[in-house]
């Protein structure tokens, strides 16, 4: 429809000039053109009343415009125009119709002396009306003068009895001039229709290349191929689009490989450790799962290890945490190229890995390959400089015993703590036996969460005397659980419990600010100071708040800090030698005194006592007992006061149950005593029924 149209127009648009052209040469030459019959020399033979076509020059004219002089190259003869036609003028050339009369109708004027056939022509041309004129018989001469006067001069025998017409010399100019006005315009048209085409054919090439570079984007984009480009177009105008798209598209590409590289990152945080470059706890129960899955098809067995480091713990703290994690990358490696492709060991969180054993042959191998990991981890590992030796403790479960993935994992676990409890090193497969333990730990887990809230949890207070004087110098706090369908639970139960569980925070803080308010109460009664001792687990002071939550007590309870003596484990003041040196050194300028309790029985005995400020040193109950059968022991213990002395600290003996005993520690020199034969802990809230006790227990050592 577009093209048609165009083509009608320039079909009108060349025809309408040039027909115009045509109309106005035809005009000019119709004008111009007389008969070539028709001359002076021929109108002498023509009959009277003839018509003739004339096409002759003025030679003369008068002013009125009745009598004029003509001639046409042949001759000449006077006309008398009828009616006049004024303004004519010689020079000026006629085109007439005249008619020969039958007699002269005037005098005959006298010819021009000179005709001028040659004068110049009027530019402008006109008609005029019908008119008649006489001339003589005779022909006429052929010389005539211009600018003759031709007033008064006689009618001749020929009248002008048509039309008179100027004729322009002109009218081949203006044909000429029409004509190169028609090619101009046909010059113009032509240009203006090579500029159409060309634009046309731009436009047709910029629609094609756009619907090209559409229907790639749309490929790309529907592909979700953001690596590619679109062709760059052949026009010019298209080539910027084409090539914005192409940077629009490259700039996807970067942004969707970042996606895929957090992407891959991200499954690699969730799916694989960090530390060790093994898979963790969540790849592990779906690897786990799988392999279940196939031997339950397959009437296989599985095997699942949880093998928790030993030691693990005292590195982690006297070397740090980047030496800790060292220490877990070697001990992966260590494990990793040691068994079969279809196994899967990973680390499922802080020292503790697991490996499954897929598709064993016997229930036997399982067990086999637990020894093998207690081989591996044997020789020593060489961390920042250090020898460092570790063991492991290993839980072992298997499929069919446990019919899921997640019992199997939880009998695993639950036979892994059996094995730390029983002795560390060793290997504990899960029975009927660990699945009753099991579940009463968590049965009592649950419900030591509620204990402190129904007021099940006591205090007892055991006093502890001076050798010296007899007199009882402080009372340490012993927590017991009194279960209402259980009876009393002791700590050595549910301490580990709330320990694992996160729970001996809030059991330690209650413990700790019962026994301070108790103890303000104290000293109304005994009418001078008596301390309170109170035991503090190892997770308690490892939080940062420790100290802040000890002056936060003091300061509800109102008991001064000289009275309150807490008791620290070795295994607490290892976890970061610097940071207890530093809580130890603020407690006690605040005016709390600090104990190491249970001494001897931790990882390193004499090598970290002189690096902590302890004030007093709780010798554990074992070496009290031992040391009455042999003398290196005995020995030992009085190195170990000695070494106090030095470092000026108070020796405490625990669990004197005997005279003998209590002799022997009065001999080697200790400060302080306690145990069953001083005194018993009480439930008194009041302990007044201890200080009297005391006064006779006094008297028996006096």
């Amino acid at each position: 429809m577009e093209r048609s149209g165009i083509t009608a127009f320039r079909t009108a648009a060349v025809l309408v000039p040039a027909l115009g052209a045509a109309v106005l040469c035809a005009a000019l030459w119709r004008d111009s053109v007389f008969s070539p019959a028709t001359s002076i020399v021929q109108l002498s033979a023509l009959p009277v009343n003839s018509e003739v076509h004339l096409r002759a020059t003025v030679l003369a004219a008068d002013p009125a415009g009745a009598h004029i002089w003509v001639h046409d190259g042949t001759g000449a003869v006077p006309l008398t125009l009828k009616p006049p036609q004024a303004g004519i003028h010689a020079g000026e050339m006629l085109l007439l119709d005249a008619r020969k009369t039958a007699g002269p109708a005037a005098a005959s004027p006298a010819p021009p002396a000179k005709s001028s056939p040659a004068a110049p022509a009027q530019k402008k041309s006109a008609r005029h009306p019908r008119s008649t004129a006489s001339v003589e018989d005779h022909p006429p001469e052929t010389d005539a003068t211009d600018g003759l006067s031709l007033l008064n001069a006689a009618p001749g025998v020929v009248m002008a009895t048509g039309k008179v017409v100027r004729v322009s010399h002109e009218w081949p100019r203006l044909a000429v001039l029409a004509i190169s006005c028609l090619l101009l315009w046909l010059f113009v048209l032509q240009r203006l229709f090579a500029l159409q085409d060309k634009a046309l054919k731009k436009s047709s090439q910029v629609s094609r290349a756009l619907q090209e570079l559409s229907t790639a984007v749309q490929s790309l984009t529907r592909e979700e191929a953001f690596n590619a480009e679109v062709p760059a177009p052949a026009v010019d105008e298209v080539i910027p689009l084409a090539a914005g798209f192409n940077a629009i598209m490259a700039e996807l590409q970067r942004r969707d490989g970042i996606r895929r590289d957090a992407e891959l990152r991200l499954r690699r945080m969730t799916l694989i450790d960090d530390v060790t470059g093994l898979p963790n706890r969540r790849l592990l129960s779906d690897r786990l799962a799988q392999c279940v899955a196939r031997a339950r098809r397959e009437k296989k067995t599985v095997a699942l290890l949880c093998v928790d480091l030993d030691g693990f713990k005292l590195v982690n703290d006297s070397y740090g945490h980047a030496s800790g994690d060292a220490l877990l990358a070697q001990v992966g490696q260590r494990l990793k190229g040691r068994f079969r492709h279809a196994d899967t060991l990973a680390r499922v969180g802080g020292d503790e890995f697991a490996l499954v054993l897929d598709t064993l042959q016997n229930r036997g191998d399982a067990r086999i390959i637990a020894e093998t990991v207690l081989d591996l981890l044997k020789p020593p590992f060489e961390i920042a400089g250090h020898t460092v030796h570790i063991g492991a403790s290993i839980g072992l479960s298997i499929f069919p015993d446990a019919a899921e993935t997640g019992q199997l994992m939880q009998q695993a676990d639950c036979a892994m703590y059996a094995a730390k409890r029983n002795g560390r090193s060793r290997i504990v497969q899960f029975g009927d036996d660990l699945g009753t333990a099991a579940r009463e730990r968590l049965t009592l887990e649950h419900e030591l969460q509620q204990a402190i809230a129904r007021g099940e949890i006591q205090l007892h207070y055991q006093p502890e005397y001076d050798l010296a004087t007899g007199a009882v110098v402080r009372f340490e706090a012993l927590a017991r659980w009194v279960h209402p369908e259980l009876g009393t639970i002791l700590p050595t139960v549910f301490i580990p419990i709330a320990e694992e569980s996160g729970l001996i925070v809030p059991l330690g803080a209650y413990i700790m600010e019962r026994a301070c308010a108790e103890a303000v109460a104290w000293q109304e009664l005994a009418r001078r100071p008596i301390q309170v001792a109170v035991n503090v687990s190892s997770v308690q002071f490892a939080r940062d708040s420790f100290f802040e939550e000890v002056a936060d007590v003091l300061h509800r309870t109102g008991l001064a800090p000289t009275l309150l003596q807490i008791e620290l484990t070795e295994s607490a003041t290892m976890n970061g030698m610097e940071r207890a040196a530093e809580i130890m050194l603020r407690l006690k300028r605040m005016g709390v005194s600090v104990a190491v309790d249970d001494f001897g029985t931790g990882y390193s005995c004499l090598t970290y006592l002189p690096k902590l400020p302890f004030d007093c040193l709780k010798l554990d109950r074992s070496f009290v007992s031992e040391m009455m059968l042999r003398r290196e022991t005995r020995n030992f213990v009085g190195s170990i006061l000695t070494l106090a002395r030095d470092l000026q600290m108070k020796v405490i003996a625990e669990g004197i149950e005997t005279q003998e005993q209590l002799d022997m520690i009065r001999k080697l020199g200790t400060d302080e005593a306690q145990g069953y034969l001083l005194g018993h802990p009480s439930n008194d809230p009041s302990p007044h029924l201890l200080l009297e006790a005391a006064d006779t227990t006094h008297a028996a050592m006096a």
